[in-house]
């Protein structure tokens, strides 16, 4: 993918580049339909996500439009806070629309918001979410169809307490506000509007949620996913509820089917490439297994930590030994990203899954 100088323009494309065409038919919230039926609703969203789309696309265009703050995207500054901010601040946009819905009211087709509710729910938001120029913002937003009366590009009309938001296209403002009033703004996937987060939760099975998960692999590593999905399955693992990515987007994991909900499978879909990372926490009580596997699968167990505590004995240290030499990494988060190309492979991931499920259940039982 093409790096943009900002940090928030590579943020935004991101969010553009995983942005998904919302189906002429699926199982709507009834939660969400807010004046509208279930045919509007999928229209109305339709038209929702283009106008997005092409909002993000003109942040990676005109980046010094928004008010955004403009830090060169550095590669080796990851951490640095104020490119974090920077890359955060492409969340703005959806942020403002969602506070608008939040804290208006839907009439006539139109939210109405009360201006001082308005002021102080921008600055309620989390840190990682927060809105300065606002007015910005809106005033770009009249350039994509939007209607705000009572705002002249600056500010409001001081005279009244409250103002309306809508749009050219009556369907968008009752489908904006259904969808944000029952979607949370911690929920990654919002600020890529994708549409399964306007299907209740209790509609989604493992099969509609692995359907979902496959429309974002590419179709030659498809196959491999498939089978992978079914030998997870085979050996007992479940999909994962915990993470807001599991049934709502390019992210799945797969969990041992206790109230913990141990994770042992992540996979994910990056602008169409598959990668599966295996969470293996007791690696060490088969190394045996490991031992066995071709050198190309072997190369992924080959990784040493760069974190210093992980040469003391910190508790979250995971070490194994392969063919002689010790290796160890954080357990916090470290995940062995197998090769995804061979469905014939699974046999060799198989065991290893198979593995860490008995060990893991094995310890859980002795607690």
């Amino acid at each position: 993918m093409e790096r943009y100088l900002f940090c928030y323009q590579n943020a935004a494309r991101e969010y553009f580049d995983h942005i998904v065409v919302v189906p002429d038919d699926f199982l709507v919230n009834f939660n969400c339909l807010c004046g509208v039926d279930k045919q509007e609703f999928i229209t109305g969203l339709k038209a929702l996500t283009s106008v997005v789309k092409e909002i993000y696309d003109d942040m990676i265009k005109v980046p010094d439009e928004y008010g955004l703050p403009l830090v060169e995207d550095k590669k080796y500054e990851l951490f640095n806070p104020k490119a974090a901010e920077s890359g955060h601040s492409a969340k703005r946009v959806i942020t403002l629309l969602h506070v608008l819905a939040n804290c208006g009211a839907l009439e006539n087709g139109k939210i109405v918001v009360n201006k001082n509710d308005f002021t102080v729910s921008c600055k309620k938001v989390a840190s990682i979410y927060k809105i300065t120029n606002s007015n910005k913002i809106l005033k770009k937003l009249c350039d994509f169809g939007f209607v705000i009366e009572r705002f002249n590009g600056k500010g409001f009309d001081k005279t009244s307490e409250i103002f309306t938001f809508s749009h050219i296209d009556e369907l968008i403002a009752p489908v904006l506000y259904g969808f944000m009033n029952n979607t949370p703004l911690k929920k990654q996937t919002l600020f890529s509007l994708n549409y399964n987060l306007a299907i209740a939760k209790s509609d989604l099975s493992n099969d509609y949620c692995q359907a979902i998960f496959a429309e974002y692999v590419s179709g030659e590593e498809r196959e491999f996913y498939k089978r992978l999905d079914a030998t997870v399955e085979e050996i007992g693992l479940v999909i994962g509820s915990a993470d807001d990515y599991n049934v709502h987007s390019y992210r799945i994991e797969y969990v041992i089917n206790t109230k913990a909900e141990r994770r042992v499978v992540r996979c994910y879909s990056d602008n169409g490439k598959l990668r599966v990372g295996l969470y293996l926490r007791n690696i060490n009580t088969f190394e045996d297994i490991i031992e066995t596997l071709p050198e190309y699968i072997k190369q992924v167990f080959r990784v040493k930590s760069t974190c210093r505590d992980c040469n003391k004995s910190c508790k979250l240290k995971i070490a194994w030994e392969l063919e002689g030499v010790c290796y160890a990494v954080c357990g916090y988060q470290h995940y062995f990203f197998i090769p995804c190309g061979d469905p014939n492979d699974m046999e060799y991931y198989k065991r290893l899954i198979q593995m860490e499920v008995e060990a893991t259940t094995k310890a859980r039982k002795k607690l």
